[in-house]
């Protein structure tokens, strides 16, 4: 594959830190329970659960293909097909143990669902520890945060498959034809909706109190999402961008975020880089930032705060002030935007945090586990 930009290591920005990664494998693994255009992908998967679901509950197999002691990991796998004919990995949590019940003894209301999107790249949700232990990434942390009152659920990246740990997290340098030719805008968005509406037929989920909440690329991911999904209330985007990558990008690069001493040059890097892009937007050999072409010409074409302005979800932003991967600005034009509008925004704004909510010397999962507290006392309202 070839690099056609000076700045091809950018990609690992949009990464969850190495660091974080370690801690959340040591420390966070918890222990299974046995039991064509943007607009034309949006508006294809964007009319509510409704028929939607209902189509599922005919074709979905509600039997897990592998359980969470199978895998050695807190959820169970299922598999769906999205509308492109493609097998859909997905994992949703466990029921708590015990399983909620009444103040009779019997079973209790059904729990929440919280869908949460992963970063860039095409690390499998799951790691493998040196010591042979299985972990999860933020999903597992944020299960953690859950404390039995909602269940979690995740998917796997179409051409990302279990245990999957390239060269370079964060990045599409190294991967497969397959990963670089499916990992769209578009497409990782029909995806994810098949995955959340077959997760909601699950006996024991809520599917009318769903929170669609992701990292980074997977923030942008979980505004897209909720443009699909108008019947979803919740919708939580933790150092997410904001107008369009391009955007971020030429913010990063004013600041010398890519090595230039001269930031006007940085700048016009980025716009020419992105015109050579759009010469060749569906090549997936050609990279740039560490992604090809393809991805990039997706990404940037979809704007997370036009899809937020489209979608009827209550919204709530965290970011952290020395965040170098994604500018605070674009938290904060998406919250001025949408409050212009009247829409309900609520930001967690992290004074000194990073892009993974962290500080140095900062145990690394700390802040993230801080800011997925906040977001759950604001979407459960306790």
């Amino acid at each position: 594959m070839r690099s056609s930009s000076k700045l091809s290591g950018v990609g690992s920005l949009l990464a969850v830190p190495a660091a974080l990664v370690v801690a959340l494998l040591a420390k966070v693994a918890v222990e299974a329970v046995p039991a064509q255009a943007w607009s034309q992908a949006a508006s294809s998967v964007g009319e509510g659960v409704g028929a939607g679901v209902d189509v599922l509950a005919r074709a979905f197999n509600p039997t897990p293909v592998a359980t969470a002691k199978d895998l050695g990991v807190p959820f169970d796998r299922y598999t769906v097909k999205d509308e492109f004919g493609r097998e859909i990995e997905f994992y949703v949590s466990t029921p708590p143990a015990p399983p909620p019940t009444s103040s009779d003894g019997q079973p209790g209301k059904n729990l929440p669902l919280a869908l949460f999107v992963q970063g860039s790249g095409a690390s499998s949700l799951f790691q493998k520890a040196p010591d042979g232990r299985i972990g999860g990434g933020l999903q597992n942390l944020l299960l953690r945060e859950a404390k039995g009152r909602f269940r979690v659920m995740c998917v796997e990246k179409p051409g990302v498959t279990f245990l999957d740990a390239p060269a370079q997290p964060g990045s599409a340098e190294g991967t497969t034809e397959v990963f670089r030719r499916e990992h769209t805008a578009e497409r990782w968005t029909v995806a994810l909706r098949a995955a959340l509406d077959a997760a909601r037929t699950l006996p024991g989920i809520d599917a009318s109190n769903v929170l669609i909440a992701g990292h980074s690329e997977g923030a942008d991911m979980a505004a897209h999402l909720a443009r699909a999904c108008p019947d979803v209330g919740f919708v939580g985007l933790l150092s997410g961008g904001g107008p369009t990558q391009l955007f971020d990008l030429a913010m990063l690069a004013s600041r010398g975020q890519f090595g230039s001493a001269n930031p006007e040059q940085a700048i016009d890097d980025v716009y020419s880089t992105w015109a050579r892009i759009e010469q060749d937007p569906d090549r997936i050999d050609l990279m740039a930032w560490g992604h090809p072409y393809r991805r990039w010409s997706s990404f940037i074409r979809t704007s997370p705060l036009e899809s937020l302005k489209a979608s009827a979800a209550r919204v709530y932003l965290a970011y952290g002030t020395n965040d170098r991967a994604v500018p605070p600005e674009s938290a904060e034009l998406t919250r001025a935007t949408l409050v212009a509008a009247g829409r309900d925004v609520v930001v967690d704004r992290r004074e000194g945090e990073d892009h993974g909510f962290s500080k140095p010397g900062q145990d690394p999962s700390a802040g993230f586990a801080q800011v997925f507290a906040g977001l759950i006392r604001w979407w459960l309202g306790d």
